[in-house]
């Protein structure tokens, strides 16, 4: 080997490698990509499509974010946590609030939860505990909303001695209401008095796709490496 390719064997190995192992993952946050669009134009399509009945045997990779109609009522009943709700921290129009979340019964039997919508933090505070009563709907109504399976990672998912919940569990749901795991984020109003009448917020697809910027990052620092590479090599061809 003459001194020459000596001195340009590690830019060289070193170059090639890292440059590959960076386009490589270039190409694969550009295939993240692809799924991930393809993801939301699916679950788009079935939030768009007309309401269905409630599922006989619901299906989370079937029916996730899908539109349908039930009719029953708000049973109010107390969960195993002393509380009739599950208030879910979130915000509206940049204000804090709760996601109002209480068990439902359907006319045909079924026990499922039901998101009726937001309400702003003091129309369920009370001393700093999310206690605060918000009245369910009398009698029979009808509800259209879509379907949701979701698995926050966050843990705890609520603080049991105020009631304020961080994440949806809906194994949480089913165990301390008696009730299917199984969520339904309502667009049909369902009024209770002024003030703490929960406003719906009907579901849109938001899931997060930062894969085209990942792939534009692995993209410029593999230029970033050939470049580093190339004034490396140049350096060492240029040492006696």
């Amino acid at each position: 080997m003459t001194d020459s390719l000596r001195r340009a064997a590690a830019p060289l190995i070193l170059g090639v490698a890292g440059t590959a192992a960076l386009i490589a993952l270039c190409l694969w946050q550009l295939e993240r990509l692809d799924w991930k669009l393809g993801l939301i134009a699916e679950l788009e399509e079935r939030l768009a499509a007309p309401p269905m009945a409630l599922p006989a045997t619901p299906d989370p990779a079937a029916h996730e974010f899908r539109r349908v109609t039930v009719t029953g009522r708000f049973t109010g009943e107390l969960g195993a946590h002393g509380q009739p709700d599950a208030p879910l921290l979130a915000t509206r129009d940049k204000a804090p609030g709760y996601r109002i979340i209480q068990p439902f019964e359907t006319v045909e039997g079924r026990r499922i939860m039901v998101s009726r919508g937001w309400v702003p933090l003091v129309a369920k505070n009370t001393g700093g505990r999310a206690v605060r009563e918000i009245p369910v709907p009398a009698g029979e109504v009808t509800l259209t909303g879509a379907l949701r399976w979701p698995d926050d990672p966050q843990s705890p998912a609520f603080g049991p001695n105020d009631n304020v919940w961080i994440a949806r569990d809906l194994a949480i749901y089913a165990e301390i209401f008696g009730v299917e795991p199984l969520l339904l984020v309502a667009e049909t109003e369902t009024p209770g008095p002024a003030t703490r009448s929960p406003i719906p917020q009907p579901l849109t697809v938001n899931l997060r796709n930062p894969h085209e910027g990942y792939a534009i990052t692995w993209g410029l620092m593999a230029v970033a490496w050939v470049m580093m590479s190339g004034i490396w090599l140049r350096s060492r061809l240029r040492t006696p």
